[in-house]
């Protein structure tokens, strides 16, 4: 009983965060402020955390924040701005559109495949803010775009970049590095076929965007997890992700080429 109030109390930070947020409306800064506060006064008042190493550990969270996650954010930001300016974001729409016109594609082919690619090789946010300035560079709203990345995004986490999270852990709990690489791949399985399809809903607003592509759907989320599966078993958690990107690229790239759009999921780009 007690383990399980501890644990509520634990997430006290969290579900403020979420109220603030969604039905306080509060900005976000504002409603991360309270979280801070409350995490603050639990630390001190229920697990008796002495004040220099409760404020230490605050100012190590804000220095976390601003590096890497906010230096990440302001160099994806400028590679979108330097793109556009030197026209070098025109040469990727026409090199995404020569592949696939069809909106629901486009959108696996970049946040999927290329976000997992990006998590598996750089973590650390870089997999949601690049590929999300890519889909606004080719038009699509910017709010869209970060959900998708963000949806994407929730299954290679584990495995970061280069399989950072998965070795430490190893390291820590004095595991073996491929065997728990593999059972989370395991884990994974599921939401990892799931998730590609839940991309393409989100695109085309509803189950019927899966008509006519959904085994290459399919065949994105199978060649993303075998291939990891595979290298998470033989290598470990370091190339996991890179292998299975890599892979679910290719094929998705193959299989899409022969599509041909659906009028209503047509990318109509515009020029200059």
């Amino acid at each position: 009983m007690m383990n399980a109030l501890l644990f509520l109390l634990g997430l006290c930070p969290i579900l403020w965060l979420i109220v603030a947020l969604t039905l306080l409306k509060w900005p976000t800064w504002k409603a991360a402020c309270g979280s801070m506060i409350v995490a603050f006064a639990l630390a001190i008042l229920v697990w008796k955390l002495p004040l220099m190493e409760t404020l230490t550990a605050g100012l190590e969270g804000i220095l976390m924040a601003l590096w890497p996650i906010v230096v990440v954010i302001i160099a994806a930001v400028f590679t979108y701005n330097l793109t556009v300016r030197t026209g070098a974001m025109e040469t990727i729409k026409q090199m995404m559109t020569s592949v696939t016109s069809d909106k629901r594609l486009l959108v696996l082919l970049v946040a999927w495949c290329f976000g997992g690619f990006m998590e598996g090789m750089a973590g650390f946010g870089t997999a949601i803010a690049i590929p999300a300035s890519m889909l606004v560079g080719l038009g699509f709203p910017a709010l869209f775009s970060c959900l998708v990345c963000l949806l994407a995004n929730g299954v290679p986490t584990p495995f970061g970049s280069i399989g950072i999270p998965t070795v430490t852990l190893a390291n820590l709990v004095g595991l073996e590095n491929a065997p728990l690489s593999f059972t989370e791949t395991l884990q994974l399985t599921p939401f990892m076929i799931l998730v590609p399809f839940l991309i393409v809903i989100v695109t085309g607003k509803g189950l019927k965007a899966l008509k006519g592509i959904w085994p290459i759907v399919l065949m994105s989320g199978l060649s993303f997890v075998l291939p990891q599966m595979a290298v998470a078993y033989f290598v470990g958690a370091e190339l996991a992700v890179v292998v299975g990107s890599v892979c679910s690229i290719a094929v998705t790239v193959l299989l899409s080429i022969k599509v041909k759009p659906a009028p209503e999921y047509k990318m109509e780009l515009e020029k200059g």
